[in-house]
């Protein structure tokens, strides 16, 4: 409890220190002399882009400012497509300036707005990543790890501290808002129900965890992580509390560039990735390969007090865990730009995943009296692979009217698992033998298209479609052994076929406008499923059709070029996955039973959010109040059964709301010590549910974590970083406090080719697990302690570094600014 009160002092100090800043900044504000009394009818524009590949940079600041005095004649940020337009400037001579994280403040003297032409069109206007040249060695600033804007959070992987030897689930350890569990499973401000995409469409492997998916990408082979909190309707409405994308990597600079990384930790952990990208003309390939092996080990405890007749019970469970985790995955494709309006893109990824793990449960039972009245013990054996293979076709047009283009996308993802496991469970002279097994299949198609135009002077206009067609079998199994018949029985009561087809056919459309410093976007989305689940081998079946209507708002409100608010709405669902729909029983612990349920419906959101986010120099602040009402929540229920065996299953409870604040910060308190910190503060309730036999539950909550930067030497640095997550509550669970610290050096050489790093997790092993649950005549304690902390070693190097220096020159950077437009 003492280190999390100490990293709260911390983060308490750096958040005054940022409005002890802000005031500061403020006071210097509003002096200088006006411009002259003229009428304002000048208007900027143009488009602002990344020089080394041309994509759009989104939110830059662009302020333009007039040369006679200095001061602010305007300013505004640029839109998702780079594009931005200022109006009501004075006549006048100016300069503009603009700057976005990460990249060179661009600077644009002598622009002239003039009565007889008072319109002015910058063109393509292009940023550079921060670089400057000592002793003729070009050194690449960095970009900032990561970068706040009100719809979104952009977290660069590069400069996180799990890029070094750490898989997804360690990036997402460090976002803010973001927890894991003890299974490597994610939630967002304090819900499990998040969507998590890779390069913007759903991986498709529905018949895994998201902890699964997560532990085999390296956090090497990842370009950066998007947070979207409260997403418009162009995105899929599933996920209570918002989507994580994860961008893999991938460039499009001229010529071949690439990147290899490889890193060993304690205990037998190693992973690699290569990342190559050859790009010439109107053909672009790329390639990606990454592998990780390793091997980690766990314990725990679990105490169930049982009472029954005004006596209490009690079973003790001590368990440990050899882990095992291998992947290979690999992706690939080709860019090819038919001509100046049309672009196709062709790209395959293979996945294969092999889990393997070994057990032990030694389980005691102890009367009233506390005497032991039976042991046994249950050891098992078992192992997973999954095999995945992804097709992705996407089509994109742009045209002579700026601002206007069409996409489309036809993904096709097939993917299977095969799963067995050993059991062997002993008690004084018997022994029982169970063997189980498992065979999932997945096959998955996805269309989709967008198309986007203008409409009048302000307006525009945004449509698609999107069509997911799934199908899903699960066969699993048990079988015991007959000692008399000297064979294998099958186990009826576990024996289960669940098939499940599922479509979802969407349309939507946003209109979005402005007035003034006030944007506003209006959108639409409806929605029809159809699905069907069977369990063959009772022929019951389940059938399920609807429509559905999710509409959202975004209104935004610019103060200043640095300061800015937004209100949104969306409605949203979070839909019952596979396993919870399964009734399949498992008995991997037969004194602990877990099934789904096929009748569960899914669980309706409605999310509001208000943001404000503020920057100076290179300093910004970001805070967001948040509400969400749920109905229909889907939650874990555990029951004890009569034969002292409990049960657990899903259930739809009644409804919930979830309300808070967050607040996160970037600060650069000296060139050598940068540093950001998040904290979020929310509280959650589920209303009383007859059904699940449950009372109304409340639980205030919070996170915090803090990243610190300290580049103490040239081309070397140091990272910490802090986690720290209080009690949650659930519907009968309540998880204990978490926090932990890692801590990473870094060193770059062969002029910033190579890099050198070090990452040392959890450094005080102090992260563990504990809960309570609580049901109808029980109470369960369980404690588990994962091996977290590793150290890790890892090398990196950078084929051709980007071609950084190339690209400046092919873009003609060394002509003066206004010859470039």
């Amino acid at each position: 409890m003492k280190s999390s009160k100490t990293l709260l002092f911390l983060i308490f100090l750096f958040f005054i220190q940022f409005i002890y800043l802000e005031s500061v900044a403020q006071g210097g504000q509003g002096r200088g002399g006006s411009m002259a009394d003229r009428p304002a009818i000048g208007i900027l524009k143009g488009k602002i882009v990344d020089d080394s590949n041309g994509s759009a940079i989104e939110y830059s600041s662009i302020a333009i400012i007039s040369m006679r005095d200095s001061t602010l004649a305007g300013g505004t940020i640029s839109d998702p497509k780079g594009n931005f337009r200022i109006e009501k400037i004075k006549p006048g001579r100016y300069y503009v300036r603009v700057q976005f994280m990460g990249y060179e403040t661009r600077l644009i003297n002598d622009v002239f707005i003039k009565p007889d032409s008072p319109e002015v069109n910058l063109g393509v206007v292009k940023l550079h990543s921060k670089a400057e040249n000592l002793s003729g060695v070009e050194i690449t600033a960095e970009k900032e790890m990561m970068v706040s804007n009100l719809d979104k959070r952009i977290i660069n992987v590069d400069k996180s501290i799990a890029a070094i030897g750490g898989s997804a689930v360690e990036v997402m350890q460090n976002i803010p808002s973001v927890t894991v569990d003890a299974e490597g499973n994610v939630s967002l401000r304090g819900s499990n129900k998040v969507t998590i995409l890779v390069d913007g469409k759903p991986s498709g492997l529905a018949e895994i965890s998201s902890s699964d998916l997560l532990q085999q990408i390296p956090a090497s082979s990842i370009e950066s992580i998007e947070v979207i909190t409260n997403p418009s309707v162009r995105y899929d409405p599933d996920g209570a509390s918002g989507i994580i994308n994860i961008v893999l990597k991938k460039k499009s600079l001229q010529g071949l560039n690439g990147q290899i990384s490889a890193t060993a930790g304690t205990g037998d952990r190693y992973n690699g990735s290569l990342n190559l990208n050859l790009r010439q003309n109107r053909f672009n390939a790329f390639a990606g390969y990454d592998t990780r092996r390793g091997q980690f080990g766990s314990t725990g405890e679990t105490i169930r007090l049982t009472t029954y007749d005004a006596e209490t019970s009690k079973l003790l469970q001590n368990q440990t865990m050899d882990n095992q985790r291998n992947s290979n995955n690999l992706n690939t494709g080709i860019d090819f730009l038919i001509d100046n309006y049309n672009t196709l893109t062709l790209s395959f990824q293979y996945r294969n995943m092999d889990f393997s793990n070994e057990g032990n449960v030694l389980s005691q039972n102890y009367d009233s009296q506390n005497s032991l009245v039976r042991t046994f013990n249950r050891y098992s054996n078992s192992s997973r692979e999954i095999e995945s293979f992804n097709y992705n076709v996407s089509y994109k047009k742009t045209f002579s009217t700026k601002g206007k283009e069409l996409t489309a996308d036809f993904m096709v993802t097939d993917n299977n698992m095969s799963g067995s496991q050993d059991i062997i469970q002993t008690e004084l002279l018997d022994t029982i033998l169970q063997y189980s097994g498992s065979a999932n299949a997945n096959l998955m198609y996805l269309l989709q298209s967008n198309y986007v135009t203008s409409l009048g002077e302000k307006g525009r206009i945004e449509t698609g479609f999107k069509s997911t067609v799934k199908d899903v079998e699960m066969k699993n199994y048990l079988q015991d052994y007959d000692y008399d018949l000297n064979e294998w029985v099958l186990n009826p009561l576990a024996n289960n076929y669940f098939d499940y087809f599922e479509q979802i056919h969407a349309i939507y459309g946003v209109y979005s406008s402005f007035y003034k410093e006030l944007k506003y976007q209006v959108g639409l989305r409806a929605e029809h499923l159809i699905s069907s689940s069977e369990l063959t081998l009772t022929n019951e079946k389940f059938d399920r059709a609807y429509t559905s209507l999710y509409p959202s708002v975004h209104i935004s409100y610019e103060k200043s070029p640095a300061q800015q608010f937004q209100l949104s709405y969306s409605r949203r669902v979070s839909r019952p996955s596979n396993r919870q729909l399964n009734p399949f029983i498992d008995y991997s612990d037969s004194l602990n039973i877990r099934y789904g349920n096929p009748k569960l419906d899914p669980e309706f959101i409605n999310s509001l959010e208000l943001g404000w986010i503020n920057s100076w120099g290179k300093n910004s602040l970001n805070s967001s109040l948040f509400y969400r009402y749920t109905t229909g929540i889907i939650d874990q229920i555990v029951e004890l059964l009569e034969d002292g065996v409990t049960a657990t299953t899903y259930q739809n409870l009644t409804s919930g709301t979830s309300y808070g604040l967050e607040m996160i910060g970037n600060r650069e308190f000296a060139p050598w010590f940068k540093a950001n910190a998040n904290v979020s503060i929310f509280k959650n309730i589920i209303n009383a549910s007859e059904a699940a036999r449950l009372e109304r539950i409340e639980a205030n909550m919070w996170t915090a974590k803090i990243n610190l930067t300290f580049n103490f030497m040239k081309n070397a640095s140091l990272m910490l970083a802090g986690n720290y997550r209080s009690p949650e509550v659930e519907a009968q669970e309540r998880e204990d406090e978490v926090y932990f610290v890692d801590a990473a050096l870094r060193y770059d050489f062969l002029k910033g080719k190579a890099s050198l790093s070090m990452r040392v997790s959890d450094v005080f092993n102090s992260r563990r697990f504990s809960s309570q649950t609580t049901g109808d005549g029980f109470f369960i304690t369980s404690d588990r302690q994962m091996e977290t902390r590793i150290g890790y070693l890892g090398f990196t190097y950078r084929l051709n570094n980007y071609n950084r220096q190339k690209e400046k020159e092919r873009n003609g950077q060394g002509e003066s600014d206004m010859e470039e437009f």
